[in-house]
């Protein structure tokens, strides 16, 4: 097994001094295996020899198998968010256009497009397979969009509020309302993601969403 010769000494959970990049490749790795071996199979040991450090370092950064396998959910609920900020909050105006259906069904199609993408899927259903098992695993069972996500679909129901096209009292609930909406419709249509979801399929989920939405909030 591979070792390394950095510091050992940290607290449980946090990264040793300035190591990302180190911390990063074990999640990486944690992923890969989780994923390959499903949860109990799946040994620290292997995830440190996959990410060229050693055992003790894993136990360094994450502290336990069950940390570690939390922290690498948590880690790919920020890869998600941040895949979804390069199409949304960076450049708002590509699905703030037109009307409020067409801007809430554009924002529907990267929604899913991002949100069930085949490893955050494969994630996905290794939590929910494990955690009847491994109680402790249950904080990687909260709910996990992409908070600025939320936040600036809340923005843009407010601004449409503002603008007397719609009239939505509490834009954050109904943000987060209306994703939820679009990523169980997706789960259920991909069967929680282990098949592609047909184009006329996604449009359909969409256009209905935002249908929903306008005629729920239109004033």
């Amino acid at each position: 097994m591979r070792t390394d010769n950095g510091p050992r000494r940290a607290a449980v959970g946090r990264p040793m001094g300035p190591q990302p990049a180190k911390r990063q490749a074990i999640l990486e790795a944690a992923v890969a295996v989780f994923l390959r071996e499903g949860y109990t199979r799946a040994g620290v040991d292997v995830i440190a020899d996959e990410a060229r450090v050693s055992k003790q370092t894993v136990y360094n950064h994450f502290g336990d198998k069950e940390r570690l396998f939390i922290a690498a959910v948590e880690g790919e609920r920020e890869r998600v968010a941040a895949e979804f900020a390069t199409g949304a909050p960076c450049v708002p105006e590509q699905f703030d256009g037109g009307d409020a259906r067409t801007a809430l069904t554009a924002l529907g199609h990267r929604v899913l497009e991002v949100l069930l993408d085949e490893r955050a899927s494969a994630l996905r259903r290794l939590v929910i397979a494990e955690v009847a098992r491994h109680p402790a695993l249950r904080p990687a069972c909260a709910e996990g969009e992409p908070q600025q996500l939320v936040v600036w679909l809340a923005g843009m129901l407010d601004r449409r509020t503002g603008s007397g096209e719609l009239s939505v009292p509490d834009p954050l609930a109904a943000a987060q309302q209306f994703v939820a909406l679009l990523v169980q419709q997706g789960l259920y249509q991909s069967m929680y993601g282990t098949r592609p979801i047909a184009a006329e399929t996604a449009a359909s989920i969409c256009e209905k969403a935002a249908d929903l939405f306008v005629r729920a909030y239109r004033t």
